[in-house]
């Protein structure tokens, strides 16, 4: 992001500052750009977030990544982590869907489901798009598994999410 711009926002509080860094930096920026707008739009009634929800919107995010190169890498090792991952984390990961369903039901009522199931619908997509442009995408995501599984499994989202910021 360049200095003196105002983070690109999804409805007004979770910030491009938050997210673009887990897709690896400038050189995915622009598609990253894209894929939180795209899958924002599935957001349009959720107002201003608290900086735990916020966190759950991008751990989601960093999990919908770590997927997304499990499955579009083609590489073995890549599914073999996920699966680490997802064992590993299993507590945070449903503290975080547990954050997210009640974020889309205090915005949407009884269709809060289907609009988190679209959500992450989108979400997906977007990434995968974004997956198959850039080709660094897999080599990035690389990095992200061993940051996070290089992490003990106390460490806390923020934690993870900064460990794979770095990459």
């Amino acid at each position: 992001m360049e200095r003196g711009t105002k983070p690109m926002s999804i409805r007004g509080t979770i910030t491009a500052a938050v997210l673009l860094p887990l897709l690896g930096g400038a050189a995915v920026a622009s598609d990253t750009k894209t894929a939180i707008t795209k899958a924002s739009t599935q957001t349009a009634r959720i107002g201003a977030l608290s900086v735990k929800e916020e966190e759950a919107m991008a751990f989601r995010y960093l999990q919908t990544e770590l997927m997304v190169a499990a499955l579009s890498c083609g590489r073995q090792e890549f599914r073999n982590k996920y699966n680490t991952f997802v064992i590993r984390y299993r507590p945070a990961l449903k503290r975080n869907g547990r954050i997210l369903h009640a974020i889309f039901k205090r915005s949407y009522g009884q269709r809060g489901k289907r609009r988190l199931d679209g959500y992450v619908t989108q979400l997906a997509n977007d990434i995968s798009v974004i997956s198959m442009k850039q080709s660094r995408f897999c080599d990035v995501a690389g990095r992200k598994f061993d940051a996070v599984l290089g992490a003990s499994s106390q460490t806390t989202e923020s934690g993870l999410l900064q460990r794979a910021q770095r990459q």
